[in-house]
């Protein structure tokens, strides 16, 4: 025969429902405290945000060359400050604009944005009037000379450009426009003696230092820009101009909107 079942509902309360109240809560706190611990303890292994203390600077620095022969290390200019005076006419270099310092002075690795500084004959200079007053403009051995900046990041792949670092073959002057590096002259003779243009070595892209254009960069950015004109692909679109000018014989890039700079000029690719 079964069993008549309890109703539950019926069963008499707990004698001391303070005690039942006391526990519960406890047990509550408990889990709360296990909570906020397994929480503590996760941002434990997260790290602090980086708070950089130090100083960024707007010169540029000279780096280690390739070959030993090259101008900058027979000056020993290596880790210098560039200044306008350094160059000679058709001289560039490979350099490091707004390179981060500790407090203690020592460089910050991985900071700063690769640039090339190249010294041109001021006759062959074109460029935009907007950007004219962030061209160095200077006599050289008594030759009017230009020095311009431009950001060394290839718009093709985000590769290096080098300026002479070697010279650009035959196979490799079918351009799209003939560079007007090719129309430099002896300054005492007036003979011709055509320069390279600036040469990407990864996929064979090519720049001219004295066509300074308008150019835009594609979508999603739609960043317009101005920049040394590509003659040779795969490059499509000109190379990105640095504004610079002179803090007494130093040369300076200019960063600031306010001052003139474009830093979207260069963050619209190569991230």
């Amino acid at each position: 025969m079964a069993e008549t079942q309890s109703d539950w509902a019926d069963e008499d309360p707990p004698a001391d429902r303070g005690r039942r109240r006391f526990l519960q809560a406890t047990l509550a706190a408990g889990a709360a405290a296990v909570v906020v611990a397994t929480v503590a303890s996760a941002k434990s292994f997260i790290p602090p945000p980086f708070v950089f203390s130090g100083t960024i600077e707007n010169t540029f620095r000279y780096g280690l060359p390739e070959s030993p022969t090259n101008w900058v290390v027979q000056r020993n200019l290596v880790n210098q400050v560039v200044r306008a005076t350094d160059f000679r006419l058709w001289e560039g270099a490979s350099v490091l604009w707004r390179e981060a310092f500790d407090e203690e002075g020592k460089p910050v690795t991985g900071t700063g944005f690769p640039a090339l500084i190249i010294c041109v004959e001021a006759s062959l200079l074109r460029v935009p009037p907007e950007l004219d007053a962030f061209v160095i403009r200077r006599d050289v051995g008594g030759v009017p000379a230009a020095i311009v900046g431009l950001y060394d990041r290839c718009v093709h792949f985000c590769c290096k450009p080098g300026w002479h670092v070697y010279t650009v073959p035959n196979t490799l002057h079918n351009y799209v426009t003939d560079p007007r590096t090719f129309l430099a002259t002896d300054p005492v003779s007036g003979a011709s003696v055509p320069q390279d243009p600036i040469w990407c070595q990864c996929h064979n892209s090519q720049y001219d230092p004295v066509t300074l254009v308008h150019s835009i960069h594609p979508p999603p950015a739609n960043v317009p820009y101005i920049g040394a004109q590509f003659v040779h692909g795969p490059a499509s679109r000109a190379l990105p101009c640095i504004p610079i000018k002179l803090a007494g014989s130093t040369i300076e890039g200019v960063y600031d909107p306010d001052d003139g700079g474009h830093p979207e000029w260069y963050s619209a690719y190569c991230r």
